[in-house]
């Protein structure tokens, strides 16, 4: 036990002996004055004695025991929002996160990031090497985005099989690029064996920048088809959502004027 949870304790065990004490004193009050009460004194010494003796030993072991339930509890509740494999949060926690974060002011940018080809590297070196990659991944992932610029929350997490995401507080659109391109580039670079050759691991990434009104489930899905646009065009890119928007609309234009 710790010397805060030591003194916490001492304190709820003083707060129940002198609620003790107060309860005998008032019911020798009473006892006194709709009773024939003799020996006052005695009663109101006993009203003292007994809960300084007995509440501490009573009480001290339960409230240490509480105490460590708590702890549990809380260790649970911490392990819920985890993922056990890469040690990220989970897709429950990006949620609860990104709700806090959408309550405040200021530009909020989310990407998706599949691993390409994932299903392949199982297939191929079976699932202990998958694991590899997922981990790999993750760390590069968590590091990349906890060493960028802004001052905001800035966060990791695997949602899923090979799909992770993040979310990042007070990034506007270029510097926004320059993290999705970073972790395109530093993803590929990363020295992952697998029976006794390196792998060659990348990833597609799917930007996405929240608009006024937004949810975070919208911005996510933005991103997610941004990914999946990166996918189709080969992989191991990235794409913004709202410049393949801006790209999308151009060719419309184009013709129009051309004809």
């Amino acid at each position: 036990m710790s010397r805060d949870e030591f003194f916490g304790t001492i304190k709820g065990v003083i707060v129940i002996t002198l609620a003790m004490m107060a309860g005998g004193y008032t019911l020798t009050t009473i006892m006194l004055v709709f009773t024939d009460f003799k020996d006052a004194g005695l009663h109101y010494a006993l009203s003292t004695i007994f809960p300084v003796i007995l509440t501490p030993i009573g009480t001290f072991p339960l409230l240490v025991m509480a105490h460590r339930l708590r702890i549990m509890k809380n260790e649970l509740e911490a392990l819920l929002r985890l993922d056990g494999l890469t040690e990220l949060p989970n897709r429950r926690a990006f949620f609860e996160l990104a709700e806090k974060a959408f309550r405040r002011e200021g530009t909020v940018t989310m990407m998706m990031i599949d691993i390409d080809h994932f299903k392949q590297v199982n297939d191929t070196y079976g699932h202990d090497i998958g694991d590899r990659v997922l981990r790999s991944v993750a760390q590069s992932i968590q590091h990349i985005v906890g060493a960028t610029g802004g001052s905001g929350v800035k966060f990791a997490a695997r949602i899923g099989g090979e799909e992770f995401a993040t979310l990042v507080e007070g990034l506007n659109p270029e510097t926004a690029g320059r993290l999705a391109n970073d972790l395109v580039e530093q993803i590929a670079r990363l020295p992952v064996s697998g029976d006794g050759q390196m792998l060659s691991v990348t990833v597609s990434i799917g930007v996405a920048h929240r608009r006024a009104g937004d949810t975070p489930s919208v911005v996510m899905r933005a991103a997610d088809n941004a990914c999946y646009r990166a996918k189709r065009l080969g992989r191991n890119q990235w794409r913004d959502a709202d410049a393949d928007a801006d790209a999308d609309a151009a060719p419309a234009v184009a013709v129009q004027s051309a004809a």
